[in-house]
């Protein structure tokens, strides 16, 4: 069909369009770059979207070995977040039950039976709708015991769509003049091996508009931690490349603003990160509310785009150097 047939077709039509605004902004050849990422997919193992989230059409071949790219990523998690241990985390009741210390906020499930999720409705003017099984914050809704007209079919609903119900976060006050209409959350990185545990990146995302999820794949925008001074750091960037020196709801300034709790949550992941540290990184989504910091959900094995991106660099070299100290463990056992 040819090459620009090729181009047009699927994912690679979407891809190419999008450089075709690149190429806008640079001058550079569509073309060449549509062969570029061929190229970088074959040497690098890079997605379609990491040409794009990391410019690597702005890149050299050296500064691109650095990135940790979607395939690389696939190979060091198979080492270092086990998918045995998918279901501890990814199932949101099973992380409840295992992380009930650390997320510190009510639920129900379909399978508590219609008379407890009844009371948790009577009992709760406001609460979230969540799949059980879910990734990007998709699907999440803030919903009122008064939006649920009928309750039989409010519990068949959430049955048949395999959904909890949880608590609502009332975030606090300072940190949410970020955005009071998401919750803003940290995602925080950790590595855990033989019970010893640190955090390796910290980012912030914030949302952008009125829903309550603030995910940077949802609209949102991430800003840098300063992890030595729980502090934010640089810019808010979406997952267009638009930089902002200031949230767009609330035009506060992101550069220097202080993260509330932040000892607490230091020390919170650390401990969390204790639980199984047969997953030896884990992507904490940390909530700030007004009694102090909790944990939304922990992702094994979390992408790396967001923090590669808010710290303009690769972080390949570190997941080498956490690789070579879980093989080290592992073999001293």
């Amino acid at each position: 069909m040819g090459f620009i047939g090729f181009a047009l077709k699927g994912n690679y039509k979407r891809h190419y369009n999008n450089l075709k605004k690149v190429s806008q902004k640079t001058g550079k050849s569509t073309v060449l770059m549509f062969i570029d990422t061929a190229v970088s997919a074959l040497v690098f193992k890079s997605g379609l979207q990491d040409y794009l989230n990391y410019e690597f059409y702005n890149k050299s071949f050296s500064e691109r070995k650095t990135y940790a790219t979607i395939g690389y990523q696939n190979k060091f998690y198979e080492l270092a977040a086990n998918v045995k241990y998918a279901p501890f985390f990814s199932n949101k009741v099973n992380f409840h039950k295992n992380f009930s210390e650390f997320t510190k906020r009510e639920f129900v499930s379909y399978d508590d039976g219609f008379s407890k999720v009844k009371d948790f409705i009577s009992n709760h003017k406001e609460f979230v709708r969540k799949p059980i099984s879910g990734l990007g914050g998709q699907d999440v809704v803030k919903l009122a015991s008064s939006d649920v007209k009928d309750m039989k079919t409010f519990y068949e609903k959430l049955k048949e769509e395999n959904c909890l119900l949880e608590e609502l976060v009332v975030q606090d006050a300072e940190w949410s003049k970020l955005n009071p209409n998401s919750i803003n959350t940290l995602r925080i990185v950790t590595k855990c091996i033989g019970g010893k545990s640190e955090i390796l990146f910290a980012v912030a995302r914030i949302g952008a508009g009125k829903t309550i999820a603030d995910n940077f794949h949802q609209g949102g925008v991430g800003v840098k931690i300063n992890t030595a001074k729980g502090i934010l750091e640089g810019e808010a960037i979406d997952k267009e490349g638009n930089v902002s020196k200031e949230t767009s709801v609330t035009h506060v300034k992101v550069n220097g603003y202080k993260i509330p709790y932040w000892k607490e949550i230091k020390k919170m992941v650390n401990k969390a990160a204790k639980v199984n540290d047969n997953v030896n990184i884990i992507g904490w989504d940390v909530a700030i509310s007004k009694d102090g910091p909790l944990i939304i959900e922990g992702n094994r094995g979390p992408g790396m785009d967001l923090v590669q991106v808010l710290y303009k660099r690769g972080v390949k070299p570190d997941l080498e150097k956490v690789k070579k100290e879980i093989i080290a463990y592992q073999r001293g056992r």
